[in-house]
This record gives C-alpha cells, structure tokens and sequence, in this order.
C-alpha cells in the first residue's frame, strides 16, 4: 500500500480553499483504487480477504442497482470520494455501507435545504434536515443507530477540518439497541429460535464428516469440523497453516489460530475427545491441497514459466516462447474432453481459425486476451497464471505473513466442478459464500448445487433440507457453552472475540434457561457454598472458606488460594499442594483430574531420585527427601477427594503444623515457644518485627 500522507487543514485560509485543498490532496495525493479507474469511476471496491465490498457514489434509491445508477450531483461527488478514499487509505474497513448511507443523507439534505450540493452550506438547518431523512428511510431501530454514529462522525469531520470551521456539534440521539440475542420482542425471539441449530442438524454435520467418500464431501466436511471444535469465523480458516496442530506441555492437542477483528494470534485447545476427528480433519485437507500448494510455490519460483503438468500434451523441450496450437492450449489449460473432443472431430489443423473458436465458445474473453498477439505461448500462460491467481498480497495470505501455499485449506481452480476439469496449475482459497453454499441450498439460483447434506442424504428432522451457516455453527457453541456455565472471560478467549462483551449476541439460550440461571443464584436463603458459588460463576470470599478475613481467593490449577497478596508476594513459587494457605475442594470442575496428572509427574521424578542416591549420585538423598515430602501431600489430597467419607463441598487444607512459616521456623530455632496462627499472618509479622528476627 502506498504511503499515507495525512491532510492537514489550516486555519488562517478560507474554508473554501482548505476544501479545495482536501480534494486535491486525495485526488493526487493518495492512490487507493486508482486500479479501478480512480477519480473518474463512480463505483470502486475494496477487496477485504476474498469477497469484494462495493462503494458506489450514487444518489438515494429505495432498492439499489450498482449497475446503473445516478451518480451525486458536484461539487459533492468530490467530496464524498474523497472523504471515502482518505478514510479507508488511514484504515481500511471491511463495512461501508453506513458511512455511504451518511453522505447521500447529507447530499439530500443540502439539496433540500439550499438547493445546492456544497458541503460548505452545511448548517443547523441542514442537520435537522439530516435527522428528518434517516427517520424516514431507516426504519430499523439497530440500523439508525448505526447511520447516526457515521453522521456523528462525518460531521465531526467537516468541523475539524475546517470546511465549515462553527458548525454546531451534534450527537447521535438514537441509542444503541440491545443485541438480538437479549430482545424479547416476538421477531427477535423468532430469530433467536432459528438462529441456533438444532442437536440433530450438529449431528448430521459430524455424520457427513464420518460417512464422506468423495473427495469434494472430504474437503467441505473437514474445514468445518475445524470450526466445530471451537468457535471460529469461516474468514478465519484462510490463515490455517499447514503446522497449525500444536501439543501443549500438558500434552493437550491445540490449533494455531488467527482471531479476525484485532483478536490476533492464539492457540484453541481441541477437546480431548475430538482429537481424533481434528487430526483426520487436519489429514484430509493436507493431502487435497498438496496440488495446489505445488502449484503456488512453483509459480512463485519460477515466475515466468508455466506449470507443465500431466495433461499437457507437448514434448519435454517445448520451448516457452514457441507459438501453442488451438490443441496444445487446450490440453495446457485443463479444458474439458468434450471441448477437445469438438474440436478433433472438426478439424485436423489445430492453429485455424475453427479450431480457435472451438477451444473458446465457452470462455472467449480470456481467451480472446490471449489470442491479440497471436498464437500464445508457455510464457504467456505464466502471465495468465500470475494475473488470475496473484492477488495484491502475493505471495502471503492476506492477515498473516505467510506464504499461500503454506495455507492448510488451500484446493485449485474448478477443484470439485461438476463440468470443467480442474485447473492443474491454478490454487485458491475457498470463499465464505461457498462454505455456507455446502449448508444450505442458495434458493435465488436457478439450478443451484447441491449441498454437503443433499448429497449425502440427511434431512432435517421435520424432513425438509437442513439449511446452516457457517456462523450459525459459531453460534451453537457459544450458546453451549453459556449453558456449561464457562466464564465470560474464558469464553470470549476461546472464541477469538476481541471484547467480553460480545458473548451476548451469541448466547441464545431459551428465556426459561435463562430464567433458571437467575433462579438458582437469587433462590439461596443463605450465601452459597464455596462449590456452588464456583459452579455459578461467582466470586469465592475467604470467609466462605473459613478464614476470617475480608477478600476473594484466587483460583488455581489444583483449588483455591487465600495468600494476601496485599501483604506479601507467594514465597512458594507454585508449590500449591503443600501450603498451608491453599485449598482443594472436592467436587470443583477438573481438580481431581489435575492432581492425579501431577502425582504422576513427581512419582516419576520420586523414583528417579531414589535410583540415583542408590547409585550415590551426590545430592539426590536430598531431592528424595523433598520429592516424598511433596509426594506424601498431593496423594493425601487426592485419596481425601476420591474417599466416599468426603462429602461433596468439603474444603481440605493442609496441616498448618506441615508448612511452618519461616517466622515461626525461626522462633522455634531461637527456642521461642509462641503459638502462632497459621492464619493470622498480621500478628506473625508483627511479632517477628518485635523481636527483631529477619525471615529465614
């Protein structure tokens, strides 16, 4: 991307001059869509990943047609180019609908108000015009809200830059409309009950996954399995990498991902009974687009030569400048038998005219391209190859800097077409649109294709298609896990959203579910054990844990944490299971699972100890001693959680007596017998501050 030159208006000049010089400035200065036909078209597109977002300069219309349309009236056609062209050259957005809804509101109003479009009229008439038009045309209430804030901020704009230096401030008065996910008007209820799918269509997805055999049902039922185990967004499957599997310390498989919308790089750890299904998932798309990844590094290697593949037709010295005959080409270019059928039953001289017109009946613009300077060769097909598959980012994927061929789902031109041969020299990336074509049948095409369900036969339910997004799958496990009770915090992470407070336009839970959650939390006549306060999300307090202090424990790996950090850092160094201000609880989510790993870990370095001080290796009867101490602690504490006697909730510590402090280690070494609660560690301090004793 070119340099940005920002624009810096001045205040001493007339408004008139410093709008002048903005126009200018953006006309000359800056070079966004200049490949579009820059100042002089009237409809540019911003490619955002693999879909194109139009921005078309034309006045208001009921229904819009980016084909034929009446471009704004000068001299704010100007302006609104080049208010467009400087904003999206600072930051490009994937969404401009709203900004473009703003300036023909202001287009119309000026007209209305002063019968010029000049944005240096723009006055408090103007803006009440302005807030007239958005009540008649934007009936939605979410969606006014939306206009009103790029109202807010053009005006904002016009002021600052000193077009109309006194323009009046002006704030959007409609407010922000609560998430559909949280209405309970009937519409919004009605899309909350369609929006989320159904246990039997999530079914049916990991059926396709099981029972594919074609490849193309290999390939669709695969990329979506990665979106299955954790929320992710279809755009974001464009940066899996092929080295995208990774095993945690913990041994746990996990996926390097790319959060979309400023989330950036993290790891989703697949659960562990999905393992499996990720790997197979991560197999199939490895060996699909090994072609394709072939091709994309040979072209980048070897930038004007030609991929000869199996069906080309020449021989081995071919040269790359020697004129193709109407055969040749066909064979390169992966055409159909059919069409080189055609073309062999009509003519045996494959460089006249009819057999050129054979080969390009079905795509004659690009091939016609090809044919301006004659006959084409090898090296022109290489230029076609770049043109067609190199895109403004080449050769890295779009968000990451990484090559393309590294893309985990990356397949080749017309790799699953019905009719064409697949392109043996080409590589894409599959689109959202076609991701989402696999899950529900696209009703405005005339024929359109079948889906991953249709042609593996699953109906829904009430025997109609089952129709999904790809979203709606995002969707289906946020709401899941709202009800396993997973945290906002947690949540939010796993599903790459960039703010917590994005959860709650994915959660759609029934309004009775929601009802029971607030029912089982304000139903308790007495403040709630330290277990339910966990199942519920809630805060643990040291009092609900017997300690009569005021502040809430910190979580940790193996329970609960009641050191005062206010006081002094941990002096343990994550040595949890033998404090004496730690806690397990039985019953809480994954304790037990974690102690029972880290038994096994120390009893393994246990007994490499014991081995080495038989061998006598100097030091390790020390390390026996401090390992079997450790040892003795952690399998206490998981006999006492697995023991039937331990009732569900009970709060387990360890021995005040088994973790002396080091204030009380040096009073008894001073022959000091002074009982000194294991708890009360202000009174501790201030002892060993009376007697002068320092720490050991």
């Amino acid at each position: 991307m070119a340099n940005i030159i920002h624009f810096q208006p001045k205040n001493e000049i007339a408004a008139q001059k410093n709008l002048e010089n903005f126009i200018e400035h953006c006309r000359n200065n800056l070079t966004l869509y200049e490949d579009q036909g820059g100042w002089q078209n009237n409809n540019w597109q911003h490619k955002q990943k693999n879909r194109y977002i139009a921005m078309t300069f034309s006045k208001y219309r009921e229904k819009s047609n980016p084909a034929n349309f009446d471009p704004l009236n000068e001299p704010y056609l100007s302006f609104a180019k080049a208010y467009i062209r400087y904003n999206q050259s600072i930051k490009a957005v994937s969404s401009v609908t709203n900004k473009m809804v703003a300036l023909r509101m202001l287009h119309d109003a000026l007209s209305e108000v002063h019968g010029v479009t000049n944005v240096l009229q723009t006055d408090g008439l103007v803006i009440g015009e302005l807030e007239a038009l958005i009540k008649k045309r934007v009936t939605n209430k979410d969606r006014r809200n939306k206009v009103g804030y790029q109202v807010e901020i053009l005006l904002n704009f016009i002021r600052d830059k000193r077009f109309v230096p006194a323009l009046q401030s002006w704030k959007n008065p409609w407010p922000k409309v609560a998430a559909k996910a949280e209405r309970t008007d009937k519409e919004s209820r009605k899309w909350q009950d369609t929006r989320c799918p159904s246990m039997h269509q999530m079914l049916a997805l990991a059926d396709c996954f099981a029972n594919t055999e074609t490849v193309e049902d290999k390939y669709w039922s695969s990329v979506i399995t990665l979106l299955m185990f954790a929320p992710g967004r279809a755009g974001e499957l464009a940066e899996l990498t092929v080295d995208c599997l990774h095993r945690g310390e913990n041994g746990a498989l996990g996926v390097r991902w790319y959060g979309e919308k400023g989330f950036g790089f993290t790891v989703k750890w697949v659960p562990k009974v999905l393992e499996e299904t990720v790997i197979e998932a991560y197999k199939r798309l490895i060996g699909i687009g090994k072609q394709a990844r072939e091709a994309a590094k040979f072209s980048y290697d070897n930038p004007d030569i030609f991929m000869r593949h199996n069906r080309c037709c020449t021989s081995n010295d071919f040269g790359e400048n020697t004129p193709l005959n109407a055969y040749q080409f066909a064979h390169a270019m992966s055409f159909s038998d059919d069409t080189i059928s055609r073309m062999e039953s009509k003519t045996i001289n494959f460089s006249n005219a009819s057999a050129w017109q054979t080969v390009g009946a079905h795509e004659s613009k690009w091939v016609q391209s090809l044919l301006a300077n004659g006959e084409p060769t090898y090296r022109d097909l290489a230029g076609f190859v770049a043109s067609e598959y190199q895109n403004s980012d080449w050769p890295n994927l779009t968000s990451i800097k990484r090559p393309i061929w590294e893309s985990l789902v990356l397949i080749r031109d017309r790799e699953f077409h019905k009719e064409f041969k697949v392109r043996e020299f080409s590589w894409r990336l599959p689109s959202v649109n076609e991701l989402n074509a696999q899950l529900a049948v696209r009703d405005k095409l005339k024929n359109p294709p079948e889906t991953l369900f249709q042609r593996m036969g699953f109906k829904d339910e009430d025997g109609s298609d089952i129709r999904l997004t790809s979203h709606q799958i995002r969707v289906w496990l946020s709401t899941n896990a709202e009800r396993g009770g997973m945290d906002a915090w947690q949540l939010a992470r796993w599903a790459g959203r960039a703010r917590i407070n994005d959860n709650r336009h994915y959660d759609l839970r029934t309004k009775d579910e929601r009802e029971q959650q607030v029912r089982s939390i304000v139903e308790f006549n007495e403040r709630p054990t330290a277990l339910e306060a966990i199942k519920l999300n809630l805060p643990v307090s040291y009092k609900d844990l017997g300690v009569n202090r005021i502040g809430i424990a910190d979580v940790t790996e193996y329970g609960m944490c009641v050191h005062d950090y206010a006081m002094s850092p941990c002096t343990k160094g994550g040595e949890c299971m033998t404090c004496k201000e730690h806690v397990c609880i039985k019953g809480m989510p994954k304790t037990l699972e974690r102690i029972i790993s880290l038994e096994e870990k120390v009893e393994s370095q246990f007994n490499k100890a014991i081995e080495d001080d038989a061998d006598g290796e100097f030091g390790a009867d020390r390390w026996v001693s401090h390992l079997g101490w450790k040892l003795a602690h952690i399998r206490t504490q998981r006999e006492r959680l697995e023991s039937e006697d331990t009732p569900e909730g009970a709060i387990l510590w360890i021995p005040p007596e088994h973790d002396p402090s080091p204030v009380k280690r040096a009073l008894e070494q001073k022959d000091f017998d002074i009982k000194v609660s294991s708890q009360d560690l202000v009174e501790e301090s201030t002892v060993a501050m009376l007697l002068g004793i320092e720490n050991a």
